[in-house]
């Protein structure tokens, strides 16, 4: 049967376990695939028909007008599009308000892509931290004098994903080197926010929004380092009913003061003692191998939520949460001197895993790796056990 709709994806995430998962969502479901990125399409394998590239400076106003000329001649005509990071979401909410495609919405993309933004449609609903923004050096001086580094502070940039750019402020921080970090920025802009440490357990609640109507489908708990990069992520939960309601709660709330119409969305929040604080609002669903494996395998492949966001996209169906049949884990193994193959063929044969994969970032070699256990709660344990099987502590 010939494919009826082209699923038009904007760029992939980095690693192959999830850019291989991102790209079958589409044709799982019969539709066509063409890749439109920044980079050389060529690793994925795909046709050279079914790739194009674009250039990442033009603005996405203009760049998504440019985009949906082009797409509008591809035969099956584009029935879903959809990205995987937060620096073309705001161009994918264009395209696919250009080719009249359902999205997340023009007006939710710019929100979610800007922090500021995001503190101050959040704020009504008690889940800020202290904060602060600004755009110049002045401003930061003054964001740091104002809340005060008696409690930790954290400098964010404004248009960032990830942790990346996250660095905490003390009494002696240089305050103009850490200003001049705004060129990280993934817009041009020096925009950034300061806010204050909040102390608690770390949660990504996943889910999809259809017409402004958010559905959560799970829970992550996370472990974070301190250059803010996740090493541990759990699915589902170890949180009590009462916590997870008040995290799920909050989750909500945020997707709807955002403003986001239809799509997948994450929403990073930590449980302090008060009640839960929200980190981030993301329009797409998270990283982490979350939705690409952890709910996956903790529901037993009862729950997609690749396919699920496609089929959402292309013709407004939702899928409704599953239950689970055990717990997965996602963790992050440092080389640590060895090399990362060797540490990948020793992380497979260990009997937990059901998939691993090169995880290296410029700063460091890591292998990531997924395990199921029966127990949810026994996620620390099946870790240790990996780690002391592969040698890594």
């Amino acid at each position: 049967m010939a494919c009826a709709k082209t699923a038009v994806h904007i760029g992939l995430r980095r690693p192959p376990l999830e850019w291989r998962a991102e790209l079958a969502a589409g044709t799982d479901l019969g539709y066509a695939t063409h890749l439109v990125s920044d980079l050389d399409p060529a690793y994925t394998g795909l046709a050279v028909g079914g790739t194009s590239r674009f250039d990442p400076t033009v603005a996405p106003a203009a760049l998504a007008g440019s985009l949906a000329a082009r797409l509008r001649g591809l035969d099956p005509p584009p029935g879903v599009v959809v990205c995987w990071g937060d620096r073309h979401v705001e161009t994918t909410a264009r395209l696919a308000a250009a080719l009249d495609l359902a999205g997340v919405g023009v007006a939710g993309a710019l929100t979610c892509g800007d922090k500021t933004a995001q503190r101050k449609v959040l704020e009504p609903y008690g889940v800020n931290p202290r904060w602060r923004a600004g755009a110049t050096l002045a401003d930061l001086r003054a964001a740091v004098a104002d809340l005060g580094t008696a409690a930790p502070l954290l400098f964010k940039l404004a248009h960032s994903s990830g942790g990346r750019g996250t660095t905490a402020v003390h009494a002696d921080t240089d305050l103009a080197a850490l200003f001049a970090t705004t060129a990280k920025n993934y817009l041009p802009s020096t925009a950034f926010v300061v806010e204050e440490f909040v102390s608690g357990t770390e949660h990504s609640v996943a889910g999809l929004v259809r017409d402004g109507d958010p559905v959560p489908y799970a829970i992550a708990d996370k472990t974070v380092d301190d250059d803010r990069r996740t090493h541990v992520t759990v699915v589902p939960s170890a949180l009590d009913p009462t916590a997870a309601e008040q995290i799920r709660t909050a989750a909500c709330e945020a997707v709807r003061a955002v403003g986001l119409e239809s799509g997948g969305f994450h929403v990073d929040l930590r449980l302090t003692p008060g009640g839960p604080v929200v980190l981030e609002v993301g329009a797409r669903l998270g990283g982490d191998l979350i939705n690409s494996h952890l709910v996956p395998f903790a529901t037993g492949g009862r729950l997609l939520p690749y396919r699920s966001l496609v089929d959402l996209l292309a013709t407004g169906a939702t899928t409704a949460p599953a239950p689970y049949t055990c717990g997965a884990v996602m963790t992050v193994l440092p080389a640590a001197g060895r090399s990362v193959g060797d540490l990948l063929d020793r992380v497979a044969t260990h009997p937990a895993v059901r998939a691993a994969a090169d995880w290296s970032t410029p700063q460091e070699p890591a292998v990531a790796a997924v395990l199921t256990t029966d127990d949810p709660h026994g996620a620390p344990a099946v870790v240790a056990d990996l780690r002391r099987w592969a040698g890594a502590g």
